[in-house]
């Protein structure tokens, strides 16, 4: 079996789960439930802080990152081993791993990676002594498998908001004994906050993973929010038109966060960017501004966007929810966050939104699942007040209500400040 056949089985058996119909709603105790009006749901207490690192723009790229890859050194290769055995489950012997390794070795030095993310990863390597094709791997593998629910919001007196999941690791490595997925543990081990310096003056903030160049969840000071959504079907025809050297000029959607965030002044600059930059795969940008009414979600395919819902867009609307499915698609029964969200949402209503009760929105199952890697939750509009925070998800509880209890104990979070 040739290279090109052997990424294409494994990269469309990743995806094959996605072109299954919706059939019936989840039975209990998996069914959505809205936890908006529990007491005592928000906790602001933080035991213990996740790293900040200051990324200095106007330093040379391949020092950028060398000290959060010092220090992640030992949790970076964690996350590639979760990887090479679900590879391992799906194709046996074959040395599809390597072959994976030799592909993205090939695009790396045959400057398919663009400046400056190409000297980015090369100085993560070099620091963390990971071999440059497996953290090269890293930074595309993200556009493939990520799964996320964001939120824009309006308050009553026209206050912005923005929540957002990640979720991430469905069917990669079930541990039976902690019930917990493999990838999104490892997830959680090297999730970090960046402080992005531009002529010594702070010009945005990002959450993202150790060993990536990109943003996952960003907020341009004063200006605006952004998170991206994947879609559940990514483009692998493109994904491998990159890998076997037949496209080069693209952007990974990840690093278009980024880019955005340093191209644009504000809201409209940021919408305009991110409709018409060409990049990897379709995916949804999550947009929001400093003012009433700035707020939409950006449905992209790779070449240009082809819908966008908006605030004062529609009956509700005052917020915009988005997961991982066009509006027009029905989201698969065990993974149908929308239908929860919505109605959560709508339970809540505009004179209640703030940061308590959006976390706890953020909170109700089945927003919040298994493969939750984090909550993060932004408002530039209260920042004074509030700032941002985000919540990384140890463990969670999916138990039914007899079993809330126990599990409620072993719901540990790392909170921390924007």
């Amino acid at each position: 079996m040739g290279r090109p056949l052997l990424v294409f089985v494994f990269v469309a058996l990743l995806a094959a789960v996605a072109a299954k119909k919706a059939v019936k709603p989840p039975p209990a105790p998996y069914a959505p439930e809205c936890r908006i009006d529990e007491p005592d749901l928000f906790k602001e207490a933080d035991p213990s802080q996740v790293p900040w690192f200051t990324i200095d723009l106007d330093a040379p790229a391949k020092t950028r990152y060398a000290q959060i890859a010092r220090v992640y050194k030992d949790q970076i290769p964690p996350v590639l081993d979760v990887l090479r055995q679900m590879v391992a489950m799906i194709v046996g012997d074959l040395p599809l791993f390597e072959v994976l390794e030799s592909f993205f070795r090939d695009a790396f030095e045959g400057g398919r990676y663009p400046q400056p993310y190409r000297d980015e990863i090369q100085g993560i390597a070099d620091a963390s002594g990971v071999p440059v094709e497996q953290i090269a791997m890293m930074n595309v593998f993200y556009e493939l498998s990520r799964y996320c629910t964001s939120i824009v919001a309006e308050d009553a007196t026209g206050g912005m908001w923005h929540g957002r999941n990640l979720d991430f690791g469905q069917l990669f490595i079930w541990d039976v004994k902690d019930q917990s997925w493999g990838l999104t543990e490892a997830l959680k081990k090297v999730t970090i906050n960046l402080n992005f310096i531009k002529n010594g003056k702070l010009m945005y903030k990002g959450t993202t993973f150790a060993g990536h160049t990109g943003i996952i969840t960003g907020m341009r000071m004063g200006e605006f929010t952004l998170s991206m959504n994947a879609k559940m079907v990514p483009d692998i025809a493109q994904l491998m038109e990159w890998l076997t050297g037949d496209v080069k000029d693209v952007h990974f959607a990840m690093w278009v966060d980024r880019e955005t965030m340093e191209k644009a002044n504000n809201f409209e600059e940021a919408r305009a960017y991110l409709s018409t930059v060409e990049q990897m795969t379709g995916c949804y940008y999550i947009l929001g501004g400093n003012k009433p009414g700035q707020g939409s979600i950006i449905i992209r395919n790779a070449t240009a966007m082809y819908e966008e819902p908006k605030l004062h867009d529609g009956d509700n609307d005052w917020f915009v929810l988005q997961t991982n499915y066009d509006p027009e698609q029905e989201p698969l029964w065990v993974d149908d966050r929308r239908t929860g969200g919505n109605a959560c949402m709508n339970k809540l209503g505009k004179d209640r939104v703030s940061l308590e009760t959006l976390y706890k929105v953020l909170k109700s199952k089945t927003t919040l699942n298994k493969t939750t890697v984090h909550t993060v939750i932004m408002s530039i509009t209260h920042g004074a007040e509030t700032g941002a925070e985000s919540w990384i998800r140890i463990t969670h509880e999916m138990e039914g209500p007899k079993n809330r209890a126990g599990a409620l104990e072993r719901d540990r979070e790392i909170a921390f400040s924007w």
